[in-house]
């Protein structure tokens, strides 16, 4: 008898195991904090990692970054009035080339386009820019986000080799 009366025991001892020993990558970040994205960032080998401050309307903190010489940006915007709380991060590159000459088409551009998540565009000074939005409303788990940092590390990579665009030395 004593053993059904505590059968409940081994169950709930179990779960609670369970829980503790979730992996990191089952961490949820709700909202999604600059300091967040620095961290991931950090993890997956990229560099010259800074927070800076923004103080446009519906603008949050942004994260700068470098990956293989191509400086971006992690921005958050969809936020409340104080800067918190924001709904969606923008990943954001731009890409100088040296000769006009090389820089791609608009129509290249739209191929790229036609074939890949994302976008890309060309600015008013000719040089081309890509970005992927991610909704984070409802929290971004580590591993999400572990992969959309991977994801625009093959973007970055994917778009140069598209548009001829040399990597730094």
């Amino acid at each position: 008898m004593t053993l059904q009366k505590d059968a409940w025991r081994a169950p709930v001892l179990l779960a609670a195991i369970c829980l503790c020993a979730l992996p990191a990558a089952a961490q949820t970040y709700n909202p999604l904090q600059p300091a967040d994205v620095q961290r991931a960032l950090e993890a997956s080998s990229m560099t010259g990692i800074k927070i800076d401050k923004s103080e446009d309307a519906g603008e949050g903190d942004y994260v700068n970054a470098i990956y293989r010489g191509v400086n971006f940006w992690v921005h958050f915007t969809a936020c409340d009035d104080d800067h918190t709380n924001c709904e969606v991060i923008v990943f954001d590159a731009s890409f100088g080339y040296n000769e006009n000459s090389t820089r791609p088409t608009l129509e290249e551009i739209n191929d790229w386009n036609e074939y890949n998540l994302g976008k890309a565009g060309i600015a008013d000074n000719g040089n081309p820019w890509i970005n992927i939005e991610v909704n984070t409303v409802g929290g971004i788990t580590r591993e999400n986000l572990d992969d959309t940092i991977a994801w625009w590390k093959r973007m970055l990579e994917d778009f140069a080799g598209a548009t001829n665009w040399t990597w730094p030395s």
